[in-house]
């Protein structure tokens, strides 16, 4: 759990004794500085929340939606991006089951700011894409989309930028104003019950403002996984399986041997859950200093740890064989169909369920720490004193950090034999048995992923018959040694993909704005400067221990990792002269699972059926990970990993110049920024490879500086045809910087150990895959955007809006996979391995039609008094069939990844003086996850649907009462590769329950 600052308690502690539930008190006014894109809007009331929204889109000289306070925190809102998912255009991923992602228009190139100005987030510290996870939705009054962009918009984002906008305190009455709201949640299947606490206090007179509002969390989520191991990214361990070489036999028995099925390296149930404590706070002083002149701070801070622990069964066969199984059923019926694809010759059959012989079954416990926090701190003094000149000074500096670490255990059933470590050698004894409790042969189970939920079965079969049938010990089954816990012997203790991420932000920027008093056509002229300088550093690591009288540092701290390479060794008459007498030791000793204590039994996996109970490591156990690997191996360090590590400075030059203009029922603005960039990349230079597990060494720095330029014109034009009825359109180019990884990552590769006895390369490191993650000579995102829009105001709550748009992007990057011809660690080239990598696109489009309809009955003629006036809808539609440039391996066009073609959103509402109630309803349809995947085949994410709903109560005019249910169709996140047919895996979340008070003083 996350210990509280000092500081921190003084703030929290007294705002939760003033905490009384509810959503903030009624404004003095509202106000909008249009110059400067500042809003501070405070609303109670659904219907009211929807009128704000309505009236900043009306009024908004750009295309812009919105949401205001009164929606945040109400739906049910966890985070600002569950909120942000209601509005048109806008498409999110979800963690754990809460909001994290956003993407606008299918591109999560999308540009986030706080209050106006860049925002420096923990969760999206080296990447484009907002991902708001550690941010509280009650923090904000509001949030603004920016779909088509003007002059004076920030440069970074592709299809839109997303305004997050903070309380102040002149938003509120003279006095004070107190509010707050307790709370408490629960899953179905996490059966926690997990606080939560908001409150907000301000006060000002006509000259002195303070406010500060904040926002304690506790989570406790369930979610599962079902499918492939090493999934839930990319395509992890999988290839397109050729029946003359994975097998040499005709599986499919259709009288040829040129056919070809997806093959998994394993098959992985595994229960997750994810514990999260989040706070965030938020103080603004606002002072007016008279003379026009007003001067504004803040803080804005947020903080989250989050553990995430899973314990599951894995069934593998440990690298050995891609056709280790047969697709088809228990009871050797088939289980695949004929695609009509042809992959390198071959047929391509998809395949439903697997029936394999896998030499190793293990429990696996993972546990993934994240440490993260964010502060953003703005001083802006603005000056308006109602003459024709309006003008702003503002800095901004911002910091952020990320760290993860992460530890797994592998708990082996097999006696290990199957991979030649039946015995090994230790410093404490030479020939010790590993695993003498464990299995002997290659053990059948039957993995069915064709229904709801995949089903596994054959625990019954005999574990020890060896991968031809024949007996290889004593008859047991496979449950007999899963109820065993004598069975179980360690094979694995492992720290890897570990980071440290931090980033700072600085910004100084000046605006203006002068307006002329006449009549003529053009009504104003805004004009201003901004500099940035962002500073990113990402340093990846493993842990790793010493091992032998020569301290070799070993990563893979297992059973199967033998101390035997020229660089670093240890064991006994190694320096006799006879290398016939060489004996190596291996890392670690052999422990039982019983050695490791905190031994669980695992019963619960989700919609997975079949599984019997098994044991396993309790994932918490290794909640402190340094702890836990130096109580069994003593002296651990950091070892780097250059490939994935690197610094990235970019400073940002610009300046624009934007004609405000109108003319009769004609407004709108037309302008230029100009963006100089200067782009300064420090990557490692990836050398030599290590021995046991480690990464590459580091040969050096690469220093690659770049200078951009980019000119953006913006033009807004909007017409009011009629009072209700107004006509928008729109263009601007725009530019969005890479992830920064793109540009700083080098290449990275991942190698196993060898252990089938057979093989040549018997006892060595092996290469299988890897990464190739930046070039620093990759181009930005940029692109052309034109917006048409057709708006009817049917009431002050009422609203229907048509839009089309288009967007050329004119370069991008994308993700693919290809074959490498890369040496093993013992720098031999043996095989070609995939290549996860990134390239430049160019000539993409996305285009669609945006359609809305936010209706409150009461708006209607003859409803204002009737009890069908109580009700509203706010009901959206996006369509945006996008056209990457890229085929699939059938020659179909792809869009890009995270786009989905159909979105929609339907919220309906009843409002009483005491009642309000609604159901929500968020559909995307399937995405584009990543191209080339397995060596050619697409990975896609299928349809999501999320019923959510909320129904609150009012006491009096002070407090109420509420319940809010998230998640109520139970959904799950389904991955398939090319066919649907074809799963990939399954990510399985939990309905949610929330109940609480709100008050306001």
């Amino acid at each position: 759990m996350a210990k509280l600052l000092p500081f921190q308690q003084r703030l929290f502690l007294p705002l939760i004794a003033i905490c009384s539930l509810g959503p903030p008190a009624p404004p003095a006014k509202a106000q909008r500085d249009e110059a400067l894109a500042i809003e501070e809007v405070v609303v109670t009331g659904i219907r009211q929340a929807q009128e704000t929204s309505i009236g900043i889109k009306r009024a908004a000289r750009s295309i812009v939606d919105s949401i205001s306070s009164e929606d945040i925190g109400k739906l049910p809102d966890i985070t600002i991006t569950d909120s942000l998912a209601r509005i048109t255009g806008v498409q999110v991923r979800r963690s754990a089951g809460e909001g994290g992602g956003i993407s606008i228009r299918g591109l999560p190139q999308v540009l986030a700011t706080l209050n106006g100005e860049s925002y420096l987030g923990s969760g999206s510290v080296t990447t484009v894409q907002p991902d708001f996870n550690d941010i509280p939705s009650q923090l904000f009054s509001g949030a603004d989309v920016i779909k088509s962009a003007t002059a004076g918009t920030n440069a970074g984002g592709i299809t839109g930028v997303v305004d997050l906008k903070t309380f102040r305190p002149f938003a509120f009455g003279a006095g004070f104003t107190l509010s707050g709201a307790t709370e408490i949640q629960s899953g179905r299947e996490s059966d926690e019950t997990d606080p939560s606490v908001n409150g907000l206090v301000s006060w000002h007179n006509e000259k002195v403002g303070a406010m500060a509002s904040v926002s304690y969390q506790e989570k406790n989520l369930a979610n599962y996984y079902s499918g492939m191991t090493n999934g839930g990214e990319n395509a992890g361990w999988s290839q397109i399986a050729g029946e003359d070489w994975a097998w040499g036999a005709d599986i499919n028995n259709d009288g040829d041997t040129n056919d070809a099925f997806l093959a998994y390296q394993g098959h992985l149930a595994s229960n997750r859950f994810t514990e999260r404590e989040r706070l965030g706070y938020n103080v603004a002083f606002q002072f007016d200093l008279g003379e026009g002149f007003e001067l504004v701070a803040e803080l804005f801070h947020t903080e989250m740890e989050e553990y995430q622990r899973s314990a599951g069964l894995f069934h593998s066969d440990k690298w050995n064989r891609w056709g280790w199984f047969r697709p088809q059923n228990a009871d050797g019926s088939s289980a695949f169909r004929d695609t009509g694809i042809t992959i390198d010759g071959r047929d391509f059959f998809t395949t439903q369920t697997y029936t394999g012989n896998g030499r190793r079954i293990k429990s696996f416990s993972s546990l993934q720490f994240e440490d993260s926090s964010s502060q953003n701190i703005n001083i802006e003094l603005n000056y308006d004193k109602g003459g024709p000149l309006v003008a702003s000074a503002r800095a901004v500096v911002g910091e952020a950090q990320r760290t993860r670490l992460f530890s797994s255990a592998d708990i082996d059933l097999a006696i290990g034999n199957q991979w030649g470590v039946a015995f090994q050698n230790y410093t404490d004894g030479l020939n010790q048995a590993v695993n003498p409790g464990g299995y002997a042969g290659f053990p059948t189970l039957t993995v069915d992923y064709g229904g709801d939920g995949a089903a596994w079965s054959g625990f019954d079969n005999n574990a020890n018959l060896d991968a031809e049938g024949n007996a290889a010990g004593a008859a047991r089954t496979i449950g007999d040694y899963l109820a065993d816990i004598d069975s179980y012997g360690v094979g694995a203790l492992i720290s890897e993909n570990n980071f440290d991420r931090e980033a700072e932000l600085n910004v100084v920027r000046f605006d203006g704005r002068y307006g002329f008093q006449n009549d003529g056509f053009i009504t104003s002229v805004d004009a201003g400067v901004r500099f940035s300088a962002r500073k990113v550093k990402n340093r990846e690591f493993d842990i790793a221990a010493p091992f032998g009288e020569n301290d070799c540092l070993v990563k893979w701290k297992a059973t199967d990792v033998t101390l035997n390479q020229s660089s670093c060794n240890s064991g006994q008459n190694l320096n006799d002269g006879n290398p016939d007498n060489d004996i190596f030791f291996t890392s670690g000793r052999p422990l039982g699972l019983r050695d490791l204590g905190d031994v669980i039994r695992v019963t619960d996996v989700g919609p997975v059926r079949g599984i019997p109970g098994f044991f396993a490591l309790d994932p918490a156990a290794m909640d402190n990970v340094w702890a836990f690997h130096n109580a069994f191996y003593p002296g651990n360090v950091r070892v780097s990993n250059p490939g994935k590590s690197y610094r990235v400075d970019l400073d940002e030059l610009s300046y624009y110049l934007q004609v405000n203009f109108a003319y009769g029922q004609l407004a709108g603005n037309l302008g230029l920024r100009q963006l100089e960039t200067t782009l300064t990349v420090v990557q490692n230079v990836v050398g030599d490879s290590q021995p046991y597990g480690l990464s590459a060494i580091d040969a050096g720095d690469l220093v690659t500086e770049r200078e951009l330029t980019d000119t953006l014109p913006a033009l807004n034009l909007s017409y009011d045809l009629s009072d209700k009825l107004k006509l928008r359109a729109a263009y601007a180019k725009t530019v969005t910087p890479l992830d920064l990884a793109q540009w700083g990552g080098a290449f990275d590769p991942d190698f196993t150990l060898d252990g089938d006895a057979g093989s040549p390369t018997f006892g060595t490191f092996i290469a299988v895959s890897a990464t190739e993650t930046g070039n620093p000579n990759l181009d930005p995102w940029r692109a052309d955007n034109v917006d048409l829009s057709l708006e009817y105001y049917l009431g002050d709550a009422s609203l229907l809006n048509l839009g089309l748009f288009r967007v050329e992007v004119d370069s991008f990057t994308q993700g693919g996979e290809e074959l490498r011809a890369l040496p093993d660690a013992d720098g031999v080239v043996r095989r070609s391995v995939p290549v996860s990598t990134i390239t430049q696109g160019d000539g993409g489009t996305l285009e669609g039609v945006e359609m809305g309809a936010k209706l409150a009955l009461v708006d209607f003629p003859g409803l204002a008094g009737s009890w069908l006036g109580h009700f509203g809808a706010d009901v959206n539609y996006t369509y945006s069939p996008g056209d990457s440039g890229q085929k699939d391996v059938e020659g179909n066009e792809l869009g890009f990844p995270e786009n989905s073609e159909d979105v929609y959103n339907i919220v309906l509402w009843y409002e009483t003086d005491k009642w309000q109630a609604r159901i929500g309803y968020n559909y995307r349809s399937e995405r584009v996850v990543l191209l080339n995947q397995a060596g050619s085949l697409t990975l896609m994410q299928e349809a999501t649907a999320y019923l959510d709903a909320s129904v609150s109560y009012h006491i009096s005019d002070r407090i109420s009462v509420f319940l809010n249910g998230s998640n109520l169709t139970d959904e799950s996140e389904r991955f398939y590769l090319q066919r649907s047919d074809q799963e990939a895996w399954e990510n399985t979340l939990e309905p949610r329950y929330t109940m609480g008070v709100r008050g306001t003083f």
